[in-house]
């Protein structure tokens, strides 16, 4: 059994003027089951030792991109590592030890606000469906077509206003799309009858699609701190770094000074994964094919 956790994040309008690009960016990430349980006591333990952990109502303290600026200043001020930093560590980790994969799909917001805008004029006032749409070539490509294929898995998406206007959402409904999606390639046409039994197992892959709250779900905040450092590298543009380490992360056409935690966080997120064995080669820009770490930038066809 795979679990997938996933969420979307896209460039706000008041961001728009510090931005090169506005973007829409559906991520997640995905492990077995069985190893569930070992990188959550990991977490949990991580953030008791580096003081993440409310004393006063004895819950973890969520992990998340809005507050990298926080952490940065706070590190520096009191001359101690960033524990943003720390946390990333345990991602590259399980990526390296091939433990948990990675995928994300993006596109240009102003064309993302384009296509909501002509899918309206056909399918009027039912936003969900051309969300859903958005989210099955995510979950598809990223995750199901090359990795999961037919086995079973759940998807857990966090729980937040999905594009809608405050309305609930028939999460119901994407489970449906993913199994028929399943099910088609699965079945060669033309071919016999399959049985009953490998019939019921290709609808059901998909066995759950249900919310979260990333607030409870430390692998959600894992993923949106990654997200995070993708979206500020595909709204600004930003090259791959130099290995040899004697320039800083943003370079396309000269140095840059790290300014901000943004800037830090980013340029370490990108240089950590590009360290991971076979994954010297990669640029958050373009497509990517790497078994555990998926890019799908996504265009509708005209």
């Amino acid at each position: 059994m795979f679990k997938i956790f996933c969420d979307e994040t896209w460039t706000s309008q008041s961001e728009y003027k510090n931005v090169q690009v506005p973007y829409i960016v559906f991520y997640g990430i995905m492990l077995e089951q069985s190893n569930e349980e070992a990188l959550l006591q990991r977490i949990d333990t991580f953030k008791h030792q580096r003081g993440l952990f409310s004393v006063e109502n004895h819950v973890p303290i969520e992990i998340k991109w809005q507050k990298v600026e926080e952490e940065w200043k706070s590190a520096r001020k009191a001359k101690r590592q960033n524990r943003y930093e720390d946390f990333l560590n345990i991602f590259f980790d399980e990526v390296q030890s091939k433990r948990i994969s990675f995928g994300y799909m993006f596109m240009e917001k102003d064309e993302y606000d384009k296509r909501e805008r002509d899918f309206l004029k056909i399918q009027n006032d039912n936003k969900q469906n051309f969300f859903f749409m958005l989210y099955f070539q995510f979950l598809y490509h990223c995750f199901i077509k090359n990795q999961i294929k037919q086995q079973p898995y759940e998807v857990w998406i966090d729980n937040h206003d999905m594009g809608g206007e405050g309305q609930q959402y028939k999460i119901g409904r994407l489970k449906e799309i993913l199994n028929k999606r399943i099910y088609k390639d699965h079945t060669v046409k033309d071919q016999m009858w399959l049985s009953e039994e490998m019939r019921k197992k290709l609808v059901d892959s998909t066995q759950l699609v249900s919310l979260a709250e990333s607030k409870d779900e430390p692998l959600v905040q894992l993923s949106d701190l990654c997200a995070g450092c993708i979206r500020y590298i595909l709204e600004n543009q930003i090259a791959p770094p130099n290995t040899g380490g004697q320039m800083s992360l943003f370079e396309s056409n000269q140095p840059k000074e790290l300014l901000s935690g943004k800037d830090s966080l980013t340029d370490y997120f990108y240089r950590n994964l590009r360290k991971i064995k076979g994954y010297s080669d990669i640029n958050l820009l373009n497509v990517s094919y790497h078994h555990r770490f998926s890019i799908f930038p996504f265009a509708l066809k005209k």
